[in-house]
């Protein structure tokens, strides 16, 4: 890429950050994090799903709730409706707290690829000891896990609640770019398009 047009993008892109600052001066335009996903997939049940759950609620101080599988796979000898892996919600300021810790694994970093259009973000990591604050226990082991993360405005809950339930129009969704400066700003959140290691 020619030094020109890495200006023009960098200009293109402050131009889009200021727009973003300008729109959320609108309080029902202003995005939050909603909610983050934790899971681990174990594929079987038994002490290995009680280990996941252990690490899982080791993480985000909550009891995790099991994952069923949807279909039955006779090649890995899974049957549907057995429980194969196991996930927690996590809400609010602990979200965020959280959210902050789990960034801190890759320097802040996050794929630029790990973004849709909807204000959905997500990314794995692959020891859970390497967490802050969570320390390694060898009858537990060492566990990977996936994260993700929702972006969203007010407002948003009239396309899932039960009564009067209505669509929401495609310009109150998050954007890809938005969420990325969203995470940029408020979670110090750097956008990269490869995870080169750092020293």
């Amino acid at each position: 890429m020619s030094a020109d047009s890495k200006k023009a993008k960098v200009a293109k892109m402050k131009k889009l950050e200021q727009n973003f600052e300008e729109d959320w001066k609108n309080p029902m335009r202003l995005p939050y994090l909603e909610k983050i996903v934790l899971n681990i997939g174990v594929g079987t049940g038994g002490e290995e799903l009680e280990r996941a759950g252990k690490v899982l609620e080791d993480i985000a101080k909550q009891k995790p709730v099991r994952r069923l599988a949807s279909k039955s796979v006779k090649e890995w000898g899974i049957r549907k409706g057995t429980p194969i892996g196991v996930m927690v919600t996590v809400r609010g300021d602990v979200a965020i707290k959280l959210l902050k810790k789990l960034l801190i694994v890759y320097n802040n970093r996050i794929l630029r690829k790990s973004f849709d259009d909807y204000g959905n973000f997500s990314f794995g990591i692959d020891e859970h000891i390497s967490i802050p604050g969570v320390e390694y226990d060898s009858t537990i082991g060492i566990w990977g896990l996936n994260i993700s993360g929702r972006i969203v405005r007010k407002g948003m809950r009239v396309r899932t609640r039960r009564k009067k339930r209505t669509k929401i129009k495609k310009d109150h969704y998050v954007k890809r770019e938005e969420t990325q400066y969203f995470l940029k700003k408020f979670f110090k959140a750097r956008i990269v398009r490869r995870l080169e290691i750092e020293y």
